[in-house]
């Protein structure tokens, strides 16, 4: 793969400053600049770093005109990057065909050009749509729909009645649709509460491997329009994700929660059943809901309990100068002990 910077720039909508014919023989990031490569800075500090490199071009943000490497200004560079990325290495192309291999309902409806791995399962009156993509071990259940173009990865368990919209990839080991966790304490023992809703996936969202996503006790748990969820996430039934919303790796979500549209969360987030947390809202790593909380949208909230960002900042430090503090306590006490032993005496005088 060798192309000069212009075309580079071509592919990436963006305007060349410099030398356009210096030729490009890869793609890097920002960690590995190399000789003969391209690159994108965000900011002025990234830009700086890798002008002192070896890279010999930097995809930048406009008000950076000036350097000694050749430059392509965008106006988002990272998302020029990628799709650079995306022209160069274009998502994998599927078949179209369907394994005899694979177990197939005579009640289900497959549609055109649809690619059906070897030992794949697709249940009794389910609806495959146009262009979609089941890999190897993939398991179907009854009633389950699946939108145009969507990728399902090897393994991944769709039980019965849910949902999956147009454009959705969901990766390996993914479970949607299990029963909630759900249960009525008697003094005897956890009856179980039947989960009789479904998981309702809307278009263009991504979830990672090994993530689950509970159906709900009744009615739906509903991932939102171009949602995306890392690996490991657990969504509890009946919780609700607004649109474009993104969960990292490690976050639980328990029962009945709300979370808008926008929200980004950081990983190994924990949230209690009943939460409701507002739109554009940034999570911390690590941060914590108690139950019923309600959480306003358009903040930065971390910490256990989750607190917005000034005074978890403020609570954090006055942690961090606990054994301080209890030190100045002590000398406090002794020195106050001392003030009243003195006080005493002289009052015997």
């Amino acid at each position: 793969m060798k192309k000069t910077v212009q075309e580079f720039a071509k592919l990436a909508g963006g305007v060349v400053i410099g030398d356009g014919a210096t030729l490009i023989e890869g793609i890097t990031n920002f960690e590995s600049p190399l000789k003969g490569h391209i690159s994108f800075a965000q900011d002025e500090k990234s830009f700086r770093t890798l002008e002192a490199s070896e890279i010999s071009c930097i995809i930048v943000p406009k008000q950076i005109s000036q350097s000694s490497k050749v430059l392509i200004q965008v106006e988002y560079p990272k998302r020029a990057w990628a799709q650079i990325l995306r022209e160069l290495f274009p998502a994998k192309k599927f078949p179209g065909t369907i394994s005899p291999h694979a177990s197939i309902a005579p009640t289900a409806r497959i549609g055109k050009n649809v690619t059906i791995e070897a030992y794949v399962t697709i249940s009794d009156r389910a609806i495959i749509g146009d262009d979609a993509v089941l890999c190897s071990h993939v398991f179907v259940g009854e009633n389950v729909k699946i939108g145009t173009h969507s990728v399902i990865h090897p393994n991944v368990t769709l039980y019965e009645n849910c949902e999956v919209g147009a454009h959705v990839v969901i990766h390996a080991g993914t479970v949607i649709g299990a029963d909630g966790f759900g249960y009525v304490a008697t003094p005897a023992a956890h009856e179980k509460l039947p989960q009789i809703g479904n998981v309702v996936i809307e278009d263009d969202v991504e979830i990672g491997a090994c993530s689950t996503v509970d159906r709900a006790a009744i009615g739906s748990t509903r991932i939102g329009k171009g949602c995306k969820i890392d690996n490991l996430v657990q969504i509890a039934h009946n919780v609700v994700v607004g649109p474009h919303t993104v969960i990292s790796a490690q976050t639980g979500i328990s029962g009945s929660c709300k979370i808008g549209s926008h929200v980004t969360m950081g990983g190994s987030v924990g949230v209690g059943d009943h939460v409701e947390i507002g739109d554009w809202t940034m999570v911390g790593a690590g941060a914590g809901f108690p139950s019923n909380k309600k959480v306003p949208g358009k903040q930065i909230v971390f910490g256990q309990p989750a607190r917005p960002y000034a005074e978890a900042r403020r609570q954090i430090g006055a942690q961090l100068r606990a054994a301080e503090t209890l030190d100045d306590v002590r000398m406090l006490k002794k020195k106050v002990a001392e003030l009243e032993k003195k006080l005493e005496d002289a009052s015997k005088k």
